[in-house]
């Protein structure tokens, strides 16, 4: 695969990545076609999508502040609407739609 894609440093998502495995399971990631982090609770059935604006893991910002994105804002919106999609814009708003049906 591209991973040079769009200029998104691999640290940024594996900087994602740990912060999503410390509160989920079978955490994978995708960029086919915009970049997808899948996962699920390991309690429950639900899964998530939460998709990345590829612009705004590009603006390469702070580890510590990426970090503190994620686990603050993005982890608490996902517990809150179990089996959503989370998408996070260029500018870092957060909007919850429902998954496309398999």
């Amino acid at each position: 695969m591209d991973s040079g894609k769009c200029g998104i440093d691999p640290i940024t998502i594996q900087t994602i990545r740990q912060c999503l495995e410390k509160q989920f399971s079978g955490v994978t990631f995708s960029q086919n076609i915009r970049p997808t982090f899948v996962f699920h609770h390991g309690v429950e059935k639900h899964s998530w999508h939460v998709v990345f604006n590829e612009q705004f893991l590009a603006d390469h910002m702070a580890i510590e502040e990426l970090e503190h994105f994620v686990e603050s804002k993005v982890i608490s919106k996902v517990l809150k609407n179990p089996g959503k999609r989370i998408q996070i814009s260029k500018f870092g708003d957060i909007t919850v739609e429902e998954k496309n049906p398999s």
